[in-house]
C-alpha cells in the first residue's frame, strides 16, 4: 500500500507541475478529533463496549482541484493524519493505593489518500459549499499505551495494534467556505467504512472530525505575479 500512496503523490505532483489541467492546488492544515468504538462480543465484557475519549491530532494535506462547470469540482488529496483515542486507567493495590497511571493516549500515524466532490450552490467571492467522498488511510506507525509509574514513563508493548488493519477506508462529508478563490475553511466528519480491527472477541471502528484552513497556492502565485508586473 505504501507503494501505491507514493505513486499517487507523484501523480498529483506531476499534474500540479504541469499546471494546465488543474484549476486549483495547494495545502490545507488543521486539527482533528479522533475516537474509536471498541465492541466486546463476549457478554461478560459487553459493559466495557463503547467510545473511548476523543484525542486531538494534526492533519496536513496537499490537494488538487478540477472544476466541472460552475457548481461542481473534484478534489483529490494526499497527506498525513494523526488518529487515536484516550482512555486513562489508574492501577491500584488491593488496599486501594495508586501505583501507576496508564496514560492510554494511543496515536496512529496515517498516510491518507482521498477523493471528494464539491457542490458549490453559490458562485460569489464568498462561496459556501458541500463536500462528500471517500478517504483511504494507510497506518505507517503508532505510539502505544504509556505507563507512568512514579514519574517514569515507558511505552507498553502490545501485539494488538500490530494486528490492526494497515489500510482502512472512511466516508467523508462536510461543509466549507472559500473567500476570493484564495483561502478556504472546511469542517469534515469521516466515519469509518471498514473496521480497524476484528476478531472473535473484539471489533473496533473509528470516527474523525477535523477543521482545516486551506490556501490555493496557484491563486497566491498569480496574485503576487500580477502585483509584481504593476
Amino acid at each position: 500500500m505504501k507503494k501505491e500512496v507514493i505513486l499517487g503523490l507523484i501523480s498529483i505532483l506531476s499534474v500540479t507541475a504541469n499546471g494546465q489541467f488543474l484549476d486549483n492546488y495547494g495545502l490545507q492544515v488543521g486539527l482533528g478529533l479522533s475516537n474509536q468504538y471498541w465492541n466486546y462480543k463476549n457478554n461478560m465484557f459487553s459493559n466495557l463496549s463503547g467510545w473511548k475519549d476523543n484525542k486531538t491530532g494534526f492533519i496536513a494535506q496537499f490537494y488538487a482541484e478540477k472544476n466541472f462547470g460552475r457548481h461542481f469540482s473534484l478534489k483529490p488529496t494526499i497527506g498525513y493524519i494523526q488518529k487515536g483515542f484516550k482512555d486513562d486507567i489508574t492501577l491500584t493495590t488491593e488496599e486501594g493505593e495508586d501505583i501507576a497511571v496508564v496514560n492510554n493516549k494511543v496515536l496512529f500515524h496515517d498516510l491518507s489518500l482521498g477523493l471528494v466532490m464539491k457542490i458549490i450552490p453559490i458562485n460569489k467571492p464568498f462561496k459556501p459549499y458541500i463536500i462528500g467522498g471517500f478517504r483511504g488511510n494507510c497506518m505507517i506507525d503508532y505510539r502505544s499505551v504509556i505507563i507512568d509509574q512514579q514519574g517514569v514513563k515507558n511505552e507498553l508493548n502490545t501485539d494488538l495494534y500490530d494486528d490492526f488493519n494497515k489500510f482502512t477506508i472512511d466516508a467523508v462529508i462536510g461543509i466549507g467556505v472559500s473567500y476570493n478563490d484564495l483561502l478556504f475553511l472546511e469542517m469534515e466528519y469521516a466515519p469509518s467504512v471498514t473496521k480497524n480491527f476484528e476478531s472473535s472477541a473484539l471489533e473496533i471502528h473509528d470516527r474523525y472530525f477535523c477543521l482545516t484552513l486551506g490556501l490555493h497556492l496557484n491563486s497566491l502565485i498569480k496574485k503576487q505575479k500580477t502585483s509584481g508586473d504593476q
